[in-house]
């Protein structure tokens, strides 16, 4: 059966204590994506099969984990990203796994945002933006861009109801599989989200954004930090990024406003 997550229909598990600033009084807080309309619960909650018997030490390919020997190494023992540009799927530890979760440097994302970040007014007139009040590494895990998952007709349905002035949160993710086939998802965080719907676009930005797998077959867009950002220095991404072919949805090209030497001059659009 498919699910609104607006009606109340799925219980979101996890309890965060929302203490950001919200440009509207009408968004949910969510720290994790939950199945929206045109998105069947069963297959939203599918379970990764498998988990690691590392028990209380460090998950890693020295100690045998069968996480890491199966899917790759993803992070540093300071759980810090070692390849933007990696191309196999990006897969942590899981609930079935028997590693200490706090101390497991193969689950990074699972652990929640940033504890530093800040949502404040831009003075450019990109509205709300997102940095943090501490020096971030280059590597650092930052945030999810959490939300809605949507079918990909109530994205189309959700775009058309958009006028010219209206913020488009969409986020399209295209992943080409080696068999010629393409996962689409569709992450809406309009009114369902979490702090990383405030990241605004920038064609030199300082994050990228990178599908993870915890427990579901469902990704996770992860967002991490490309290189190392001082304190209070904006948090951007490309909203057309070619690495994973990933793109905010738009039903009109906008002017971009990141202010850098290399600026396309208008907002990537994914129509």
């Amino acid at each position: 059966m498919a699910n609104d997550a607006r009606n109340n229909h799925y219980e979101i598990k996890d309890v965060f204590v929302d203490e950001y600033f919200h440009s509207s009084p009408n968004i949910i807080y969510t720290p994790v994506n939950i199945p929206g309309p045109g998105i069947e619960v069963e297959e939203f909650e599918s379970q990764l099969v498998g988990g690691c018997s590392c028990g209380d030490g460090q998950c890693s390919l020295e100690a045998e984990c069968e996480c890491i020997a199966k899917y790759g190494k993803n992070y540093t023992e300071k759980g810090k990203f070692l390849d933007k540009n990696c191309e196999r799927p990006i897969i942590e530890c899981n609930s079935l796994c028997q590693c200490n979760k706090n101390k497991c440097s193969n689950c990074i994302v699972q652990r929640g945002p940033l504890q530093t970040l800040e949502v404040y007014e831009s003075t450019n007139g990109k509205g709300k933006a997102l940095r943090a009040t501490s020096d971030i590494e280059r590597g650092t895990f930052v945030c999810e861009y959490a939300g809605e998952v949507i079918g990909v007709e109530e994205s189309s349905r959700r775009m058309k109801l958009l006028t010219a002035s209206d913020m488009n949160y969409i986020f399209h993710l295209k992943e080409h599989l080696a068999n010629g086939s393409i996962i689409h998802t569709f992450i809406d965080p309009t009114f369902i989200g979490n702090i990383g719907r405030y990241i605004n676009h920038s064609c030199d930005p300082n994050c990228f954004v990178v599908p993870v797998r915890v427990n579901s077959l469902v990704a996770r867009l992860a967002i991490f930090t490309s290189s190392f950002v001082p304190a209070s220095e904006e948090l951007t991404f490309d909203y057309g990024s070619l690495n994973r072919n990933c793109s905010i949805s738009g039903v009109s090209a906008k002017i971009c406003l990141c202010e850098k030497f290399n600026c396309r001059k208008f907002l990537p659009c994914d129509l």
